[in-house]
């Protein structure tokens, strides 16, 4: 088939995008501003031009590589939101950007060294992440670099794959900026990762010595430049630009891709170094004093329940088990359940994770025997520490898990305790079936539905009636019926069983971080604040990365009026998850409660592109859309508010916090009788859902007024 060429017309919609105005033309298409219909922002909208459109093998090549792109999920990568084919016309979706071209910056003349230092290490991180799904930019130079208020932005990942496909000519390199192609690509020849490292060298040299070290009016010229003219150091433009970051530019800028960084990772670590005032190595660097690894949930190869239950059982345990070690900080399984059964990068994981090291591996069954798999992997540059394998029965699954989890310790050069070497020796129980029931019961809650919570707390009840003494499963259980409190599956009353079970659990096994953070969270659904950090002080979690317990720490602090320490607590997590709406949140809370409100018109703004980017990766979160309706009608963008609740209230039900948002969002929009309506279809579905906080959350202040909402709160509990 052919693509039709038709170029659109204004108010015109496109997938669930309404067409605003034309904004732009180059040697790839037209680009179109434009307004998604789902969400409350603009996009730019691209469609190929004609004489590319009519090339279907290489427009069907540049959608494939173009959704590629969007796979990746890097703050410094605009993301393509959607690659399609409509009415037959090509087109790719990207976030619209405010800001400056780096090119616009770079003709006022050059860049800081530090700042320069700073892009490119921001410009390698973002291509070492894209590289690892196997795509190359082929056209990055300043033009194609967005600074934004939130840093650099690397546009047009995946729409040179047609371009770079088709033979040179000089019209074609005219449009694709002879100055930042690469040797290599004049030549015509094929093309890896090292291409973009020379875009890297180009924009680098370019920003330190204030002008392209390959420059000229005529194609030609430039392009002998390229070939065979080796550019001056950028400090003979610049004093105040190191040798060593001379020396980096040049390999950068080899002529033969083999001379080159092989790998985006290398230049970071040279970067890095160059940095910090060392000698560039293009190595790792050493562990930092208190190592943090998250273990991703192994692969079940085949389709054998057992294989399913030894796996999850090995990501279990060594959760559990290096959780004890004090020399190690280990991702909760909270944190890395998203990430099951994905196929990402090991790096972005560890990126958004804010760890150093990845356990991952694999379980396959042959006969009577499985073979499992292990290995430890440091994130900054791919490098395995530590690998393994096992062939052993299910009854040796215990044994297995007890020498990965001292292997791994090992290969982190973490001394044990002999008390924490007694622990990773020590099995959880000795009862097969109870584990196996325990296994069943923590993959249930983690479905996070109301029926498989019920399913959950059965399969952990048949456990611990098999082996009373078995303390993980008594602080699963804790954990299990302490979530059903604030969704509104179950009655207040559910916190003093969950914390018995959470005691118990440390009685049996008083080392146990999960027991910890289970009677953790009891006390702060009970808002027993004090009780709260003290359990977060004695299982080590004070000082944690993750995000959930880092919340309930500020608000904690928040509550006994410590809001310096809330603050500081707050923003040392942001650091590590500055994608949290939640954690936001809460930081803007403290910094109002301190009396700082100079940045919260700035925060709120950023909390509903935080929560709008969420929706882009998981539309179907009911709680984040009622939260960003919220945003929109508290800011007077009533319309806009309804309409995302409304999307919501369209999802399933199960979480009682849609209705709740929901009540808050009309409540905002003027509209009492619907606002009112949603609290009735809450108490309807949820009857246990948490009241006190109602009689102060200023979201519902316009409902005070009225009886039915008196009546409908009642003298509920806090």
């Amino acid at each position: 088939m052919r693509y039709l060429v038709a170029m659109p017309a204004p108010l015109e919609v496109v997938s669930h995008y309404r067409l605003i105005e034309r904004i732009g033309s180059g040697g790839m298409g037209e680009v179109w501003l434009a307004e998604d219909t789902q969400l409350p922002r603009r996009v730019v909208v691209k469609f190929l031009h004609a004489h590319l459109a009519a090339d279907v093998r290489g427009t069907e090549r540049l959608l494939h590589e173009a959704r590629l792109a969007a796979s990746v999920d890097h703050p410094n990568v605009v993301t393509i939101l959607e690659a399609a084919v409509e009415d037959g016309r090509a087109y790719l979706v990207a976030r619209y950007l405010e800001g400056e071209t780096l090119e616009e910056r770079l003709a006022r003349g050059a860049l800081p060294v530090a700042e320069a230092i700073a892009l490119a290490r921001t410009l390698a991180d973002a291509l070492a992440e894209v590289h690892a799904v196997g795509i190359v930019h082929r056209d990055l130079k300043p033009a194609n670099v967005m600074l934004t208020a939130h840093g650099p932005r690397i546009l047009d990942f995946g729409l040179s794959a047609l371009h770079g496909s088709q033979a040179i000519t000089a019209e074609d390199a005219i449009v694709g900026t002879p100055s930042a192609m690469s040797p290599e690509q004049y030549r015509g020849a094929a093309i890896d990762p090292r291409t973009d490292l020379w875009a890297l060298g180009v924009i680098l040299h370019h920003a330190l010595a204030g002008r392209r070290p390959f420059d000229g009016e005529r194609f030609d010229a430039v392009a002998w430049q390229v070939m065979h003219v080796e550019p001056e150091p950028p400090s003979r433009a610049n004093p105040a630009v190191t040798p060593a970051l001379d020396a980096l530019v040049a390999r950068l800028l080899a002529k033969e891709p083999g001379r080159r960084y092989r790998r985006a990772e290398d230049v970071l670590a040279d970067l890095a170094a160059i940095e910090s005032g060392q000698r560039p190595v293009t190595a790792s660097g050493t562990s930092p004093a208190r190592p943090r690894v998250a273990v991703l949930h192994f692969d079940a190869l085949g389709p054998d329940a057992d294989e399913v239950f030894l796996a999850d059982g090995l990501t279990e345990d060594l959760i559990v088990d290096l959780a004890r070690v004090a020399g190690i900080e280990v991702a909760a399984r909270g944190e890395v359940l998203p990430y099951r059964g994905r196929e990402l990068p090991t790096r972005t994981i560890a990126r958004e994770l804010g760890v150093a090291y990845v356990v991952h591996g694999s379980v396959r069954r042959a006969g009577a025997r499985s073979r499992i798999t292990a290995q430890l992997v440091n994130a900054a540059d791919g490098g395995t520490l530590w690998a393994e394998r096992y062939d052993r029965t299910l009854d040796d699954l215990f044994d297995v898990q007890a020498e990965v989890s001292r292997r791994i310790v090992e290969a982190l050069q973490v001394t044990l305790a002999p008390e924490e070497s007694d622990a990773l020796r020590r099995p959880p129980t000795a009862h097969r079936d109870a584990y196996a029931l325990y296994v069943r019961g923590q993959t249930l809650a983690d479905q996070v539905r109301r029926a498989s919570s019920a399913q959950a707390e059965a399969a952990l009840r048949e456990a611990l009636a098999l082996d009373p003494d078995f303390a993980l499963a008594h602080a699963t259980l804790a954990e299990v019926l302490a979530r059903r409190v604030p969704l509104g599956w179950g009655p207040r009353a559910l916190l003093a069983e969950a914390k018995r079970h959470a005691e118990r659990a440390l009685v049996l096994d008083p080392g146990l971080p999960r027991a910890r953070a289970a009677l953790g969270r009891v006390h702060h659904l009970e808002g027993d604040r004090v009780a709260l950090l003290e359990d977060l002080r004695a299982a080590r979690l004070l000082d944690a990365h993750e995000a959930e317990v880092a919340n309930w720490i500020g608000r904690a602090y928040m509550s006994l009026g410590r809001f310096d320490d809330a603050i500081e607590v707050l923003e040392r997590a942001m650091a590590q998850h500055p994608r949290s709406f939640d954690l936001l949140s809460a930081y803007i809370d403290a910094l109002v409660a301190a009396g700082r409100r100079e940045r919260e018109a700035e925060l709120l703004a950023r909390g509903r592109e935080l929560l709008i980017e969420h929706l882009e990766r998981d539309p179907h979160d009911a709680h984040a859309r009622g939260l960003l309706a919220i945003a929109l009608a508290q800011s007077g963008e009533h319309a806009a508010g309804i309409a995302q609740i409304e999307q919501a209230l369209a999802e399933p039900r199960e979480d009682g916090r849609v209705f709740y948002n929901a009540a808050c969002t009309y409540a905002y929009a003027g509209d009492h009788a619907r606002a009112l309506a949603a609290l009735r279809e809450l108490f309807a579905a949820h009857p246990d859902y948490p009241r006190g906080w109602m009689r102060r959350d200023p979201d519902l202040a316009p409902l005070h007024a009225y009886e039915e909402f008196a009546s409908l709160i009642g003298e509920a509990a806090e």
